[in-house]
């Protein structure tokens, strides 16, 4: 079936008699459906998930266009207090059986849940927190996996943008001092007046309090104005004691100096309010302010860039290299075993774990970025074996994605990100069934029409089988009556082609003929003339089959009568380099010599005919020479000798 909404989920109203409620989005099992009662039913705040078969039953599961979830008792009157929605469950339970034929409903119903269940994630991400639709540098999207570097710190997003998981808000440092290297978010007491800062520019101090006035104001931001909160709570008091004088003049003069007294110290209170509030501002912005050291420096390593291009050694603890000045040709990186960390600890081990994948033409992506700048970085493929040299290792990589440059010693943070290893390799698929015709047996030998789609023949013993009968319609109604005709177009007439009949749901059960005459049309059907070759199995009544026909190609073109001279040889039987060539130069144009056999054997030897049948009328053609020659017969040779009577020539011997 279609999926054609893209609903889940369905809300209604509950009102104390209703049971039954509809769902029209697709299921393919009751266990797909979840139901919640909310409570209060005015505006529920709590849901509770109900029992199909205890609470509710569901129809129409695997029917386009859903049913109804019919509650045991009607749910009570409210506002969105009922609740449905889809749960489609993330496995795969369609099986394709090798060597069966395509189930076309159960892959349909396949590609149905892979819908549901991409339409059920796509609900639960639209109700995530996520970034907006254009973003052009996303950047660093990652938290640590390690507890210790995530347990009680915060989320937030450095000056880049980055997100990041802040140390904390800010480093309490004390009282501000001179010569004191100060780094972001350090937080200081300013002595003079009780102000406090935090610094937004590293710098080493100088100088001396108040901040307000030193040289390096500017890299700090005043969270807590004390100094203007002490000058309102003396006014307030000096007000109060002024009023608490002109109290002894008059109790009414007195109660209104009082009063003025008390709204006085109101103000002084709601300045103290203004200064919590516009510290708490500048703790939320300064949350947001991370720098991308730290966003790196949570999920990578610390590394310092080497600008030689040589594969060896970089010589130094925590130093990188590349094989190549342009950033986007290198196909090799060479990292010192130590990383620049505090301590330069050994992480060969890991960096040589990086090729462990299954899939050596892609073990995972290394992300390098520029401290500082996390623009400036550097995305390649490890796509080969890593190579431990003990101090360093060597790498093979395939650029994908830089921007920025790099300078001798600048600092960087290295992260690996492996590729997910192979999936198994799924089961073969069933093979489909063979190019032809879709046909029914029927086992009826009758020369009748035996309905649409049938195929039968004249014999109930394949084998003597000698008219095949078919439909002119296929089991699918699609006419074949013309593709039949044209079974006996070959002029190879003694066999115009071959006809395979196979049973679809056992290949091994089949029959093949040769076709050896014109096919006749019989209205509704054809009747084929055949001759059984060979088969095996048998069919049964209604068995489905797949019929194919291989056509003979029409007979060729007679060859050339006349070969040349130079072309035709008779060869010996078992020595083809034994050969008899005819020579026709000596004949002259437009002749036509004869070469009569007569009615027996001839053998020629060189110089002479031998055993050639005697001739009972012998005539001379010309002259007969028979000096110095001998006639020689079968077994004597006689010498002739030739006299005259007068009237005859007379041959003696």
């Amino acid at each position: 079936m279609t999926i054609s909404t893209t609903r889940r989920t369905r809300q209604y109203n509950g009102n104390a008699s209703t049971t039954a409620f509809a769902y029209d989005f697709n299921i393919q099992a009751d266990s797909e459906i979840e139901v919640y009662l909310g409570t209060p039913v005015g505006a529920p705040t709590s849901w509770a998930l109900q029992t199909i078969t205890t609470h509710y039953t569901v129809s129409n599961a695997g029917v386009a266009g859903g049913g109804n979830v019919t509650f045991g008792s009607a749910p009570p009157s409210g506002t969105g207090n009922v609740f449905i929605r889809r749960v489609t469950p993330k496995t795969q339970a369609t099986d394709y059986v090798e060597n069966d034929s395509f189930p076309s409903s159960a892959h349909e119903n396949a590609l149905d849940k892979l819908t549901q269940v991409t339409q059920d994630m796509q609900e639960e991400i639209d109700r995530c927190f996520k970034l907006g639709t254009i973003v052009p540098d996303v950047g660093t999207t990652e938290a640590s996996s390690v507890v210790a570097e995530r347990k009680n710190k915060l989320f937030a997003f450095d000056d880049d943008g980055d997100f990041s998981v802040t140390s904390e808000i800010g480093t309490v440092k004390g009282n501000w001092a001179a010569s004191t290297a100060y780094v972001l978010r350090d937080i200081v007491k300013d002595t003079n007046n009780n102000n406090i800062y935090i610094c937004i520019t590293a710098h080493t101090s100088s100088g001396s309090v108040p901040i307000s006035s030193n040289t390096d104001v500017a890299k700090w931001f005043l969270l807590v104005d004390a100094a203007s909160a002490t000058t309102s709570q003396s006014a307030a008091a000096s007000s109060a004691t002024a009023a608490a004088s002109s109290a002894t003049a008059a109790a009414a003069s007195a109660s209104t100096a009082t009063a003025k007294a008390v709204l006085t110290a109101s103000d002084a209170v709601d300045t103290a309010a203004d200064l919590v509030e516009t510290a708490a501002d500048v703790v939320l912005a300064e949350a947001a302010k991370v720098t991308a050291v730290a966003a790196t420096g949570a999920s990578a390593f610390k590394y310092t860039f080497d600008n030689s291009t040589t594969m060896a050694d970089p010589g130094s603890a925590g130093e990188i290299r590349y094989n190549h000045g342009t950033v986007g040709s290198v196909t090799a990186l060479a990292i010192r075993a130590t990383s620049a960390d505090t301590g330069n600890p050994d992480i060969s081990p890991f960096i040589a774990s990086w090729d462990d994948g299954d899939n050596s033409t892609h073990e995972g992506y290394i992300t390098i970025r520029k401290s500082g700048t996390p623009a400036t970085y550097a995305v390649f493929s490890l796509t080969g074996a890593v190579v431990d040299n003990t101090a360093w290792l060597q790498l093979p990589v395939t650029h994908v994605s830089s921007n920025g440059s790099w300078s001798n010693a600048d600092t960087l943070y290295i992260s690996f990100t492996r590729s997910g290893q192979k999936g198994d390799t799924g089961s073969t698929g069933a093979i489909g069934p063979s190019a032809g015709l879709d046909m029914i047996y029927e086992s009826t030998t009758t020369d009748t029409d035996q309905g649409a789609g049938k195929i039968f023949f004249n014999h109930g013993t394949l084998s003597s089988a000698s008219v095949l009968y078919m439909d002119d319609v296929d089991s699918n109604a699609a006419s074949i009556n013309s593709y039949i005709d044209s079974w006996d177009d070959s002029t190879t007439t003694a066999l115009r082609g071959t006809v395979t009949v196979t049973k679809q749901s056992d290949a091994a059960v089949f029959a093949i003929y040769n076709v050896t005459g014109a096919v006749t049309s019989a209205s509704t059907y054809s009747k084929i003339p055949v001759s059984y070759v060979t088969g095996a199995g048998s069919f049964t009544d209604a068995d489905t089959c797949t019929v194919h026909f291989t056509r003979t190609g029409n007979t060729g073109s007679a060859g050339s009568s006349t070969p040349s001279d130079a072309t035709f040889r008779i060869q010996d039987n078992s020595d083809n380099t034994k050969q008899i060539a005819f020579e026709a130069s000596s004949i002259g144009s437009g002749v036509t010599r004869t070469i009569t056999m007569p009615n027996s054997d001839v053998t020629l030897v060189a110089g002479a005919l031998a055993n050639v049948s005697e001739d009972g009328s012998p005539q001379l053609g010309a002259s007969l020479d028979i000096l110095a020659h001998n006639i020689t017969s079968s077994t004597t040779i006689m010498n002739p000798s030739i006299s005259s009577t007068g009237k005859a020539l007379v041959l003696g011997f």
